[in-house]
Formats: structure tokens, C-alpha cells, sequence
């Protein structure tokens, strides 16, 4: 799947997120063209205003909380964001690339033109969102929750989906032979139209109670 990139023209570097918040907060302004570098800042806040344009690389920021924050044409590359909430965000032509989210929270958000590249979101959850022309490709996803998602040209590419749970999320066209679904919990209705390989649907027939000789 080709995702549209971020647009990152222009960017201007920063040594600190939370000093450019509360400047934008002051100002009454959004957050547009940073280039975030090296920025080892936990327990940042922000809501209700956007990142545009904006690149985070090699940032350490866990424990995190962005509550009804648009990001847009942003870069996320070698970043820790583990155990951040992300409430009711929106999230376009964003690239996540080798980042750390274990344990995030993205909680009723929208997501449209994403690539999730080969990052570790195990633990996470991803519940109650629209997911729009999103690639997962080669991510650690181990034990993370998707439940009444709406997946609309989502790709799973070699991803370990592990002990994960897909409840009331509708698979129909989504393809997860390449990926590692052992243990894997889902209702039977997601199941419908769900691309697996043969071994993959012996693991998925346990779950629906039926023993194949």
C-alpha cells in the first residue's frame, strides 16, 4: 500500500516540546514547521490545537497526553512514546517509523494516510477509531487491543499480533497471512471475510469450536 508521506518543507529546530506548547498555548496559536530533535521531555500535555508540519526524531517523551490534537504532515522516527494517551486525536499523513508506544492509548481517533513501520505497539489500545488507508508493516503488536474499530484500505504486513483481541472490529478484506496471530481473541462476526493462511484458519477454527480431523 503506498500512504501518502508527511509534507515536512520548511521545518525549524526545537530543543524543547513542552516550551513550544506553552508558547503556542500563550499565543493562542498552533504548533506548525518544528523539527523536535533529541527533545527527552515526559508527561508532556497538549489539547485542543494541531502539530503541522512537524517532525519529532530521537524524542523521549513517555507518559504522554494529547487530548483532541490534529496532527498533520508529521514525522515520528526513533521516538519513545510509551504509555501516552492519545484521546480523540486525529492523525493525517502521519509516519510512525522504529518508535516505541508500548502501552499507548489511542482512544477515538481518526487516522488517515498512516504508516506504522516497524515499531513496538504491544500493550496498546486502539479502541472506538476510523482507520482510513493505513499500513501496519512489521510492527511488534503483541497483546494490543483493537475493539469496534473501523478499518476502511488498512494493510497488516508481517506484524506479531500475538495474544492480541479484535472485538466487534470487522476484518472483511484485511489480509493477516503474513502476520503472527497465535492466541489471537476475536468474535466470531469480525472473523467474516478475513484473509488467513491455512494454518492461520486451523488456529482461528478453535475459536469458532470446530475440530478439523
Amino acid at each position: 500500500m503506498e500512504v501518502i508521506k508527511p509534507n515536512l518543507d520548511g521545518t525549524t529546530e526545537c530543543n524543547t516540546i513542552k516550551g513550544v506548547i506553552r508558547e503556542a498555548v500563550n499565543h493562542d496559536m498552533d504548533v506548525a514547521c518544528c523539527y523536535f530533535n533529541k527533545c527527552y521531555e515526559g508527561n508532556i500535555e497538549a489539547q485542543g490545537m494541531e502539530f503541522s508540519s512537524c517532525e519529532f526524531r530521537e524524542c523521549i517523551s513517555p507518559n504522554s497526553k494529547f487530548e483532541r490534537v490534529y496532527f498533520t504532515d508529521v514525522l515520528f522516527e526513533n521516538c519513545d512514546f510509551s504509555n501516552t494517551f492519545f484521546y480523540e486525536c486525529n492523525f493525517v499523513r502521519v509516519t510512525f517509523v522504529n518508535c516505541k508506544l508500548v502501552g499507548s492509548n489511542f482512544c477515538n481517533v481518526n487516522m488517515y494516510n498512516i504508516l506504522m513501520d516497524n515499531s513496538n505497539i504491544s500493550y496498546s489500545s486502539m479502541s472506538l477509531g476510523t482507520y482510513k488507508e493505513v499500513c501496519f508493516n512489521e510492527n511488534k503488536m503483541s497483546n494490543s487491543v483493537f475493539q469496534e474499530v473501523h478499518f476502511k484500505d488498512v494493510e497488516f504486513v508481517n506484524n506479531n499480533l500475538i495474544a492480541s483481541q479484535l472485538m466487534g472490529t470487522s476484518l472483511n478484506n484485511i489480509d493477516l497471512s503474513s502476520c503472527d496471530i497465535t492466541g489471537i481473541a476475536i468474535t466470531p462476526d469480525s472473523l467474516k471475510g478475513v484473509i488467513v493462511s491455512e494454518l492461520q484458519a486451523l488456529e482461528l477454527s478453535k475459536l469458532l469450536g470446530i475440530t478439523i480431523k
